[in-house]
């Protein structure tokens, strides 16, 4: 008998290791697999709860553009209406949540990758602006549960902070609730700034500062930015005011979104060139041995 025949037979020794292995590798990526589609279902439903609550309340409240409930990023700034562009926290009260609600996350990202270049201490910074940052979208959503339902509002709020799915569901469910806002007893007059010129002008920066490290991303930033800039300038003409600003964010954004088609066409390009030159090299190598 051939003293080798064992490991031939995959009966004991590395063979059987190997086997072994290779079946858990398979198990982790399977159960991987399906956390991830799962997640991604729950993420598709949560989108569409939050998009129908909000275009219902912005309807209701008659509000221009209710359609951006619908569209990633401008949901937050329908949000920020939504909650008469205030957050408060105790007698403290926090202006402009039109333009810090979408925003914000962006500054966040654009300090993290500006603060993760410090060591140690800017991983603090980091977990302090992340908690800061939670601390205010939590309170904005704290208010629009209290605008629309004064009574459940601190469990809606507990339960969107441990089930982060429930926010979404919890606002589809009071959707066509009377709104009344506690802070503003009185009918809230409109702000006079141009909230969606710097939302324009920002986004488009943004997207220009993303083009290279957040491909799609970038694109997704550019395209809302262009979205606001253009409704800027109507708005602004119409009040017969200066669309300077909201010119630079369609700029900007036009800007980004081009740069992002060129870094795309780069990166396929380059990732074609070496499938070809992978392909041409074995069959030259496949032909001279």
């Amino acid at each position: 008998m051939n003293a080798l025949q064992p490991y031939y037979n995959g009966g004991i020794g590395s063979g059987s290791g190997s086997s072994l292995l290779y079946g858990l590798l398979l198990v982790l990526l399977s159960i991987l697999f399906i956390v991830l589609v799962t997640a991604l279902i729950i993420g598709i439903i949560s989108y569409f709860f939050m998009a129908i609550g909000l275009y219902t309340m912005a309807k209701n409240r008659k509000l221009d553009h209710a359609w951006m409930a619908w569209i990633p990023i401008a949901s937050g700034y329908l949000m920020g209406e939504l909650i008469n562009d205030d957050v408060s926290i105790s007698t403290l009260h926090i202006p402009y949540a039109k333009i810090f609600l979408p925003l914000a996350p962006f500054a966040f990202a654009l300090m993290m990758s500006i603060l993760g270049l410090i060591p140690q201490i800017g991983m603090v910074f980091i977990i302090l602006l992340s908690l800061a940052l939670s601390v205010y979208q939590f309170t904005a959503l704290f208010w629009l549960f209290s605008i629309y339902n004064k009574d459940h509002r601190v469990l809606f709020l507990v339960l969107s902070i441990l089930f982060p799915f429930m926010g979404p569901i919890f606002v589809f469910v009071i959707r066509n609730k009377e709104g009344y806002d506690e802070r503003h007893p009185e009918e809230v007059l409109e702000v006079n700034y141009d909230s969606k010129s710097i939302i324009a002008l920002s986004l488009g920066i943004f997207s220009i500062l993303s083009c290279i490290t957040l491909i799609g991303f970038s694109a997704l930033i550019g395209a809302v930015g262009l979205i606001f800039a253009m409704i800027a300038m109507k708005e602004q003409k119409a009040l017969g005011r200066p669309s300077g600003m909201a010119l630079a964010g369609l700029i900007c954004s036009i800007v980004g979104l081009s740069l992002t088609l060129i870094v795309l066409i780069a990166c396929v390009g380059l990732g074609a060139t070496g499938l070809f030159n992978g392909m041409f090299n074995g069959m030259f190598n496949g032909t001279y041995y």
